[in-house]
């Protein structure tokens, strides 16, 4: 059985509207996350997977619980140590890309690599390579305005694996893209992260997904569900596409 990467107890999460109302976003998540497994954490709209997605990456805290990676207490981590955690160990994919608007395709898969201080030289290199990897070699030096929506969550992923994480996090990453670019950017990061060794966590509302996953996570109002490998996921009639019913 693969290491545990990534393990929650009791993890809450309840945002303070006013001191008489709260709101759970998520609710007591027990979880084990396997290394290099693709996991999709899968909900509607508003189920809590960013909030999860957020707290795997440290870009926020949980109310209550706990959440270890390798066995390392997150909570535990001083405010540096927390940014080398998320430098060295963490890529993140999101739902409209965020790539600096006047920086190059190169430049911005090579700028997570100046934070982790790795020579000019090398990261060059390398950017050319992750770029090379995910279909961009003619589109080095084009600025994001001059590339589609697919292209730029290709430049998007070569960027979460500048220093080759443990982990990339991925929040909706085909929200944005047509069906079948979406599928396009699906299987490629599915394929990375068996050539690169590294776990990814997927969160969407897209059960076409579910082709490309080891593990579904199904989560809703806060909550896990239950959770399948892949070959033995079994949809009710209201999780059916429409197509397929009718």
């Amino acid at each position: 059985m693969a290491n545990v990467l990534y393990r929650l107890e009791n993890v809450w999460k309840v945002y303070t509207l006013s001191k008489t109302q709260e709101i759970p976003a998520l609710q007591d998540i027990n979880l084990e996350i396997y290394e290099k497994e693709y996991l999709v954490i899968l909900g509607p709209s508003g189920s809590g997977k960013t909030t999860l997605l957020n707290l795997l990456g440290t870009l926020d805290f949980p109310t209550q619980g706990t959440i270890y990676f390798n066995e390392i207490k997150l909570s535990d981590l001083q405010p540096a140590e927390l940014a080398s955690f998320r430098t060295y160990y963490v890529g993140f994919i999101f739902q409209r890309y965020n790539l600096i608007q006047h920086l190059t395709a190169l430049e911005n898969v090579m700028l997570p690599m100046v934070f982790s201080g790795i020579n000019a030289k090398t990261r060059k290199q390398r950017a050319i390579s992750l770029l090379e990897k995910v279909g961009l070699k003619d589109r080095l030096n084009h600025l994001p305005s001059e590339l589609s929506g697919g292209q730029q969550q290709r430049v998007a992923i070569a960027r979460a694996l500048a220093n080759n994480p443990k982990v990339i996090l991925a929040d909706e990453p085909t929200a944005n893209l047509d069906l079948v670019t979406g599928l396009k950017i699906t299987n490629l990061l599915h394929d990375l992260s068996k050539d690169f060794g590294v776990t990814v966590i997927n969160t969407t509302h897209d059960l076409k997904l579910i082709d490309v996953a080891d593990r579904i996570c199904w989560v809703d109002n806060g909550k896990i569900e239950r959770i399948e490998k892949k070959m033995t996921v079994e949809l009710t009639k209201e999780e059916l596409p429409l197509e397929m019913v009718l």
